[in-house]
Formats: structure tokens, C-alpha cells, sequence
């Protein structure tokens, strides 16, 4: 038996250990993105449960070597907020501001982390409303071994009340290793893609970025579907697991186009970029890896290993929910959770809109010339939640109260190669390039003809001969 005494034992993180521990685990680009996310966070704030009009919204970002800086018109931080919660080493269980918004956000660290990631002093100035502010984080607080409030100061210069409601942050006396990253320009480009892939969607609405004084593009990831009711479309999924919305479609890409300008065996030109070949995981808009095509997403897991035949495949899936802590994300925002129980479940319809596809790809690979565009003629690039809209108008699609499901291969709108025999066999050979421009403008009066169409032709002559000889 213990008797109790009046002595206490601390079991606070002391801060170095904090700040050092915080910003371990994530990398320089993917603390800028988490600065990106809070903005986008503040738009769905301001919109307050309406839909965003992310064309009214900007962000400016700057990488240089002795500053960081980022700008946003995206509502601010309200004043009660910025003394309660926001500035705070993590989120309170009482911190309700975002129970009612699809975010990624659980932890109440991205901010912080971002700034402790790249520098020593840093300034927040914010205006929400007509209420202009500012909190400075100095190298002197960083160093003071406790926990002391963090000033809020008035500004005292006309200039320094920002034009419109959003926040600047500055972060100075950048550590050295991150000066010679800003000063890099393959990490600027690093960075762009990274934006230009995590937040695609919303670049697709309208939000303007940009990075150094340049605008970043989106990464498009869509899939091909026909217009017609009974043309081909792609595999479609949806359904909520666990509080969360699952949507899912695995279908081909627009990275190829249905000629065959190479002599490839599959039937498509090979793609000029084949980035958005694979799986693309989006949570809440915010897509967390882009094009993989590992083991992460099934492949080579009951399927085969991707390789080049795959890369007119695209699959998409997204999760979304109100419960942030539901979604299959880490704090990163841009690694997976792969243990969670909703992404398992989802990896099983994941590898059946997959298997659709390859077994597609396996049926036209020996069919170099055969002609799809007929089936694909009418063909658009969609995004997932209009692939979603128009496949759930078929007439083959399974939809109940709480799932849709449409399966291509079921409902017969896959085109087939013509002449399709078990005895088919593929004939492959190589010449030198003088020589079949020789043979291609003996046949065809040009000497550029496409090697598959040449080698077709002369099979075909050889063949003529043989039945003359044969008859």
C-alpha cells in the first residue's frame, strides 16, 4: 500500500524535444503543403457548409533563401480562435471548428510544424472581417524552455492591415539546409508537381495558385467514357464503410490515344507522360498519392505486377467523410493508412476493377492493327464524380439505396478485337530502318508508313502467295 504525498512528478515534453520530434517526420515539401491545406480549409470556413467558389480564392507562395512566405484571401483566422486554438501544440477535444467540413486536418500541428520545419523567427498576420492582427514566433520563445502564451499584436501601420480577409505568413532565419533548397530550382519544381497532383481538384475549380510568381497547372486523372448508354465505360463502385464515402473507378486513360503510332503491341500510342497510369487515392478532394503502381494498390497482390501493358489503366478512388480521423490518411496527408479497415475493405473492389481491365489489355494485345476507335469514337475524359453521375444513369448499373456498382465486362460494353480466335498467334520481327523505308514506299509510295502496317501487309502478300501455291 502507497500513501500519497504532495510531490509531483513532471510529465511535460519539454519544448526542444517537442519542436525536434514534430518536424522529424515530415519532409520540406510536404510542410508547404500542409500550409496549402489550412487555406483551403479557410475557404470551406468562409463558405460555411455552402459550396466553395474557389475561383475567388488565391495563394502566393514564395521560396526564397533567406525568407518563406505565404499568402491567401481565404478568410482568416478569427481572433477567438487565434487565442484558443490555433496556435496551440495540437487540437483540443473541445476544437469543433471543423466538425462540420470535409478537411483532412486532425491534429491542430500542420501550422506549427511548417514553421518550426523551416526557420527560427516567423510572423502570422491575419485579417478575418475588419479584425487585423498579427502573431510573431521569435527564436527567443523557441529557446525558453516553457510554454508561454504567444503575444498578439495590433498593427500599427496602415500598410500592414492586409487588403482583404486571408493570412501571410513569413517565416525568417531559415535553417541552412533549408536555404539551399529554396535556392534550388529542382526543388521548386518538386514542389509545383507536388501541388500541382495534391490539390488538383481544387486547381480544376478555380483556385489560383502560385509558386515564385508562376501559376501551377493541375494534373488531370480522368478516365474515358462513352456517351453512348451502350458504349464502353469503365467500372464504377460506391459505397460508405464506416462513416466514410467510397467512390471507384478503374478505366482507361486519355495518356493514349486509340492509334497506333509506334507498332506497339496494344493497340494504343505510347503515352507521352504516363503519370496518372495507375492508382490515384484522393481524401476529401486532396489526392494523397498520385499514379502508383505498386504493391500499395494491389498490384502484383492477386494480380500481376504493372508493367507497360497497364499504362492505358487508370484507377481512382476517393474517400470522403465529415470525420476526419475516419479517413485512411496519416498526418502527412500524403501517405496512406493502409491498416484501416475502410481501405481494406476498398482494396477488394480496387483489384476487381483492375482485373476488368487487364484482362481488356490481354485480349487486344495480339491485335496491333485491330481498330477501337469505332468503340471509342465518342469517348470523353471524365473525373471521378462525373464518371460517378453519368455511369449511374446505365441501365446495367446495380444501384440500391446504399451502393452502386456498374461492371463493364458484365454488361457487354467492352469492345472485342475483330477476328478474335483461341489460334491467333502474334508475329513480331525487326528490320533496319533503311530497309523498311524501302518496302514502305514499294507499298505505299511513302517511306514513313507505320512499321505494323508495313509487316502487315507484306504477312498478307507472303499469304496470298502460299494459298495460290497451295491451291
Amino acid at each position: 500500500m502507497t500513501k500519497p504525498t504532495a510531490d509531483t512528478a513532471q510529465a511535460s515534453p519539454t519544448k526542444r524535444f517537442f519542436v525536434s520530434m514534430l518536424t522529424r517526420d515530415i519532409n520540406l515539401a510536404d510542410a508547404i503543403l500542409d500550409l496549402l491545406d489550412n487555406c483551403i480549409d479557410g475557404a470551406l470556413r468562409l463558405a460555411g457548409g455552402d459550396r466553395v467558389d474557389y475561383s475567388r480564392h488565391f495563394v502566393k507562395i514564395e521560396l526564397a533563401t533567406d525568407h518563406f512566405s505565404i499568402e491567401d484571401n481565404c478568410g482568416g483566422i478569427p481572433r477567438r480562435v487565434a487565442m484558443d486554438y490555433a496556435f496551440k501544440m495540437g487540437r483540443d477535444s473541445d476544437d469543433e471548428r471543423d466538425s462540420d467540413t470535409e478537411t483532412i486536418g486532425m491534429y491542430g500541428v500542420g501550422m506549427k510544424r511548417a514553421i518550426f520545419k523551416m526557420g527560427r523567427e516567423a510572423k502570422v498576420r491575419t485579417r478575418h472581417a475588419d479584425d487585423t492582427f498579427e502573431v510573431p514566433i521569435t527564436s527567443a520563445w523557441l529557446e525558453a524552455k516553457g510554454w508561454d502564451p504567444l503575444p498578439i499584436n495590433e498593427p500599427t501601420e496602415a500598410d500592414e492591415k492586409l487588403p482583404e480577409p486571408g493570412t501571410i505568413i513569413r517565416v525568417d532565419d531559415l535553417y541552412p539546409g533549408v536555404s539551399r533548397h529554396f535556392a534550388n530550382e529542382s526543388f521548386e519544381n518538386e514542389v509545383r508537381t507536388a501541388i500541382s497532383e495534391h490539390f488538383t481538384m481544387f486547381l480544376q475549380e478555380g483556385l489560383k495558385v502560385d509558386l515564385n510568381d508562376k501559376p501551377v497547372e493541375p494534373v488531370f486523372v480522368e478516365v474515358l467514357v462513352s456517351q453512348s448508354s451502350t458504349g464502353p465505360a469503365p467500372f464504377v463502385f460506391q459505397k460508405t464503410i464506416d462513416d466514410v464515402l467510397v467512390s471507384i473507378t478503374v478505366g482507361l486513360n486519355t495518356g493514349r490515344t486509340l492509334d497506333n503510332d509506334d507498332g506497339d503491341d496494344t493497340g494504343f500510342e505510347r503515352d507521352r507522360s504516363s503519370a496518372t497510369a495507375g492508382w490515384t487515392v484522393l481524401c476529401n478532394d486532396r489526392a494523397v498519392i498520385v499514379g502508383d503502381k505498386s504493391r500499395l494498390t494491389g498490384w502484383g497482390d492477386g494480380i500481376p505486377m504493372y508493367h507497360p501493358q497497364f499504362a492505358i489503366i487508370t484507377g481512382i478512388i476517393e474517400f470522403r467523410s465529415k470525420l476526419a480521423d475516419k479517413l485512411p490518411v496519416t498526418t502527412t496527408k500524403r501517405a496512406l493508412d493502409t491498416s484501416s479497415n475502410v481501405w481494406l475493405e476498398s482494396l477488394v473492389k480496387m483489384k476487381e476493377g483492375m482485373r476488368i481491365w487487364i484482362s481488356y489489355t490481354n485480349q487486344w494485345k495480339n491485335h496491333p492493327r485491330s481498330d477501337q476507335s469505332h468503340a471509342w469514337e465518342d469517348a470523353k475524359p471524365l473525373s471521378l464524380g462525373k464518371v460517378i453521375a453519368a455511369v449511374s444513369e446505365r441501365k446495367d448499373v446495380k444501384k440500391t439505396d446504399v451502393q452502386i456498382e456498374f461492371n463493364p465486362q458484365k454488361a457487354k460494353v467492352l469492345p472485342e478485337p475483330p477476328g478474335k480466335t483461341p489460334s491467333s498467334r502474334k508475329v513480331v520481327f525487326s528490320r533496319p530502318v533503311e530497309e523498311l523505308r524501302l518496302v514502305s514506299k514499294m507499298l505505299f509510295d511513302v517511306d514513313d508508313e507505320k512499321p505494323g502496317i508495313v509487316g502487315d501487309k507484306c504477312f498478307e502478300l507472303a499469304l496470298g502467295k502460299a494459298k495460290k501455291q497451295g491451291g
